[in-house]
């Protein structure tokens, strides 16, 4: 339903600013749709919900694709593909879901709570160790099904935007400020994309792009990206805009764990708009600086020797 959703608005969008564009879907089930069972790290990680919509696309068979932004691979794009747009970004933050539940401190003793994301899992037990955090992936109205209505779980972690694209917004009541639960890298926003040769896909999506939310995930993902972060990793990155004196400026923060939540360590750094690559890379440095990979290799900064 999530995906379908997102392709209609960019459909409907698309057909607005070229009414005489006859839009058709082709509907793709992604193999991580399919392969629901275990972390999904260990099934192939996100480009399972990637690879085979990226694969119609160069085949001639779509002319355009549209991703969840956070499940694209934040290294290098597939080749003969490009992001032609970055819509307007939604609400970044994640919510609680569940029954009887509004917050993460207000969850009982030893709740069980699940989630197929490493972020989360991880930032839940560094907040609360006492939780009991279990595997839950499927798609959005899955996971809301097993811990609202069949009571699987005390609660579970989902994206605000994903829940309000899915038509599932009833469930965003009790959303979790970023300072709690950082977000992933890309979180909110969507890509378009299509062939890197397709001049005539590339014009007509070019006027979607949001310039603001372009810049903001682009920053996000090359922090990911420096820091070889992948699906298997314990990292949140946001960056937002923000009042910087008479202008405005970005705020980029960076958060990496260790998978049990015992160490954390966290960058946040503000600058001008016009500093953006210069903020990227002092984040970088001081993430690296301060232990980062070696925490996302399973080791320990201190014996590591950062």
């Amino acid at each position: 339903m999530l995906a379908r959703a997102q392709a209609e608005w960019v459909g409907q969008a698309l057909s607005r600013l070229h009414p005489a564009l006859a839009v058709e879907y082709r509907w793709i089930e992604s193999e991580g749709d399919q392969r629901t069972e275990g972390p999904l790290a260990d099934v192939g990680g996100k480009g399972l919900f990637t690879g085979a919509i990226e694969q119609a696309v160069l085949d001639g068979k779509a002319d355009l694709a549209v991703h969840s932004l956070k499940d694209l691979p934040a290294g290098a794009m597939t080749g003969g593909l490009v992001i032609a747009a970055v819509p307007g970004r939604a609400e970044v933050w994640d919510c609680l879901v569940g029954v009887g539940v509004t917050s993460i401190e207000g969850l009982p003793q030893g709740a069980t709570v699940g989630t197929g994301s490493p972020r989360r899992a991880a930032q839940l037990r560094h907040l609360r160790p006492d939780l009991r955090i279990v595997p839950l992936r499927g798609n959005i109205e899955t996971r809301v099904r097993k811990v609202v209505t069949e009571r699987q779980f005390a609660a579970t972690l989902l994206a605000a935007a994903g829940l309000q694209r899915a038509g599932l917004a009833e469930h965003t009541g009790h959303p979790i400020d970023p300072s709690v639960i950082l977000p992933a890298a890309g979180q909110g926003a969507l890509a378009i994309q299509c062939r890197t040769d397709d001049h005539v896909t590339l014009t007509r999506c070019l006027p979607l792009n949001d310039s603001a939310a372009s810049a903001a995930v682009n920053a996000e993902r090359q922090v990911v990206a420096a820091l070889e972060g992948d699906c298997h990793a314990a990292m949140a990155v946001l960056a937002e805009p923000v009042e910087e004196g008479s202008s405005i400026g970005l705020r980029l923060r960076a958060r990496v764990l260790s998978t049990d939540g015992q160490e954390c360590i966290e960058v946040d750094q503000r600058a001008p708009i016009k500093q953006v690559g210069r903020l990227v890379q002092h984040v970088i440095e001081q993430m690296q600086q301060r232990g980062a990979k070696a925490i996302l290799a399973g080791r320990s900064p201190q014996r590591a020797g950062a």
